[in-house]
């Protein structure tokens, strides 16, 4: 069964996508990374909306490579000096929050530190394009401090990891820009 026809995920992609409404309604505040602590993220698990209708069963490849996008990005941001990142398991999050509301993250990641919270999907449309959809959202507040959509080339380890590098680059730069 592809993940198009998975419910849950449909809910979740459009749960992300409501909440993403919702941030951007509010006024935002740019990232500012802290002059002495690095800034608490906490990285939710990405998921996947694959509307490509490719006949091959990738589901097993798509959810290592999830799994490592979400990984990498918390180790990556890390290493910046600028964060503290760690992935929020998805266990945790299905149990503190089932219904996935947006109050609800936003309570479940203050609750372990987080100052921000990272939220993405990536969405297949074709074998060949792929979008990954992030925010940076303020745990406190609920605004959105960044928001990117990226396009990438190339279902393949290699394309997914240059994805995940440059939006840790983009997150980085974000970051540093003044006031």
């Amino acid at each position: 069964m592809s993940a198009f026809n998975d419910r849950s995920v449909i809910r979740h992609v459009y749960r992300i996508g409501m909440i993403g409404g919702v941030m951007t309604s509010l006024a935002g505040t740019p990232i500012r990374a802290a002059e002495t602590t690095p800034v608490s993220v906490a990285v939710l698990p990405l998921k996947l909306l694959d509307t490509s209708g490719e006949p091959a069963d990738q589901s097993v490849q798509h959810t290592e490579r999830l799994a490592r996008l979400t990984d990498d990005l918390a180790v990556d941001l890390t290493g910046t000096g600028m964060y503290r990142a760690a992935v929020l398991p998805a266990e945790h999050l299905r149990q503190d929050c089932p219904t996935g509301q947006a109050t609800c993250l936003l309570q479940a990641a203050r609750d372990r530190g987080a100052q921000l919270i990272f939220v993405g999907v990536v969405h297949k449309s074709s074998t060949l394009i792929l979008q990954l959809w992030a925010r940076l959202v303020d745990a406190r507040t609920g605004r959105d401090i960044m928001t990117r959509d990226l396009n990438f080339r190339g279902d393949t380890d290699e394309s997914w990891q240059r994805a995940e590098a440059f939006l840790v680059a983009q997150i980085r730069d974000a970051a540093a820009k003044p006031l």
